[in-house]
């Protein structure tokens, strides 16, 4: 089974926002133990880098925080067709497109995220990581 986690999962884990932290640290920890393929996109990885460097006020912290999510998580590649695609779109949020689209592109059975709605005009299939762990279960 493959996943694009959304961008908000990987920050809630790195960051320990509660109460988000446990659901989307189990889902990270599926992915960690190869029970399931995860992915982001190429484009999560510089907003993840970003958000968690603002929040810590540490460039050290951002790159561990990085670190740490590649041991877990593949990259998923933005192609220029990927681009492309999301442009014509002209989606309301440009950067969820994109998410989709490379979910789409690399085949995801579903994107993982705590925010269904930014993602509801893209016709992929969403799950919350708590939805998630009762059908991985």
């Amino acid at each position: 089974m493959k996943i694009m986690c959304d961008t908000n999962v990987i920050i809630d884990v790195l960051l320990e926002r509660e109460p988000f932290v446990e659901d989307s640290y189990k889902v990270l920890s599926l992915c960690e133990e190869h029970k399931i393929d995860g992915f982001v996109s190429a484009s999560s990885v510089t907003d993840i880098y970003y958000l968690v460097r603002k929040y810590t006020h540490s460039t050290d912290l951002a790159y561990k925080a990085i670190g740490k999510m590649l041991e877990i998580v593949k990259v998923c590649s933005v192609t220029n067709n990927d681009i492309l695609t999301a442009f014509q779109k002209r989606a309301k949020d440009f950067e969820d497109c994109l998410v989709a689209t490379c979910a789409r592109s690399i085949r995801c059975d579903y994107i993982v995220t705590r925010n269904k709605k930014d993602f509801e005009e893209f016709d992929i299939l969403l799950l919350t990581p708590t939805e998630f762990l009762q059908q991985f279960s």
